[in-house]
C-alpha cells in the first residue's frame, strides 16, 4: 500500500513538473505557468502513509506561482480523526501548499471514526494553513455539533489540538430533547475532544484584525 502511494506521488509529481501551458491570462495579465483538470495530489508523511490528498477540477499556476484551485476538496488525515475541507475556489499565494485560502461555501467536516463526536463549520472566507492544521476567518461563522449550533463572527481552529475559539459576537443555541437554550458571550471556546464550551465576556478583536488584513488582502474584498 505504501509503495503504492509512493508511486501515486511520484507521477503527480512528474505531471505537475512537465505538463505547461503557457499562455495569456485575460483576468491576470500574467503568463500561466501550467494547468490541471480534474486533478488529484497527495502527500506522504515520513512514513510514507498520506498526510493529505487534494482534489479539484482545475488547478492554474501562474508564472509568480500564486494558484487557483476550482472545487477544491482537501482530505486531512490523522491517526485519531480525518478532516474535509472543501470550498467553490481557492488561492495558494505562494504556490508551496502552506496557505490556502478558500473561497465562497467553505465546509468543514471533523470527525473521530472510533466515536460520535463530529464538527461542522461553516463560512464564507477563510484561510487554512496545512502544516499547522489552523484555520481561520474573520467572517461569520456556523458550527454544528451533536447538541449544539453556534455562530458568531471570527474564527479561529485548530484542527489538530481541537481548540476552537468563535472571536465574537457567539451564541450558542444547545438541544435538549425536545427544548432548546441559549448562550451567548463576546467569545467562546470549543474543546471538540471532550464536547464542552468556555464562554468569554472579552472578545478577540486583535486576533480578528489580523486575519482580516489578511482575508481582505488576498481576495480585495471588504
Amino acid at each position: 500500500m505504501r509503495s503504492k502511494n509512493k508511486v501515486r506521488l511520484i507521477l503527480f509529481i512528474y505531471i505537475l513538473s512537465s505538463t505547461f501551458v503557457f499562455a495569456d491570462s485575460s483576468e491576470n495579465n500574467i503568463l500561466i505557468k501550467n494547468q490541471l483538470y480534474n486533478f488529484t495530489t497527495i502527500k506522504n508523511n515520513t512514513d510514507m502513509a498520506i498526510d493529505w490528498e487534494l482534489k479539484g477540477s482545475m488547478l492554474t499556476k501562474y508564472m509568480n506561482n500564486i494558484t487557483l484551485i476550482e472545487k477544491p476538496f482537501l482530505n486531512i488525515y490523522r491517526t485519531e480523526s480525518t478532516i474535509d475541507i472543501k470550498s467553490d475556489t481557492a488561492i495558494d499565494p505562494l504556490g508551496n501548499m502552506e496557505e490556502i485560502y478558500l473561497k465562497d461555501n467553505v465546509f468543514i467536516n471533523r470527525e473521530y471514526p472510533l466515536t460520535d463526536i463530529s464538527m461542522k463549520i461553516y463560512t464564507s472566507y477563510a484561510i487554512f494553513y496545512i502544516s499547522k492544521n489552523l484555520f481561520e476567518t474573520d467572517r461569520d461563522v456556523t458550527i454544528i455539533t451533536s447538541d449544539s449550533t453556534t455562530t458568531g463572527s471570527g474564527l479561529s481552529a485548530n484542527m489538530d489540538t481541537g481548540i476552537i475559539r468563535i472571536l465574537s459576537n457567539a451564541k450558542r443555541i444547545i438541544r435538549e430533547n425536545d427544548k432548546s437554550r441559549i448562550i451567548e458571550g463576546n467569545q467562546m471556546i470549543y474543546d471538540a475532544n471532550d464536547e464542552k464550551w468556555i464562554v468569554k465576556d472579552i472578545a478577540a478583536n486583535d486576533l480578528k484584525k489580523i486575519i482580516t488584513k489578511k482575508v481582505t488582502t488576498t481576495f480585495n474584498i471588504e
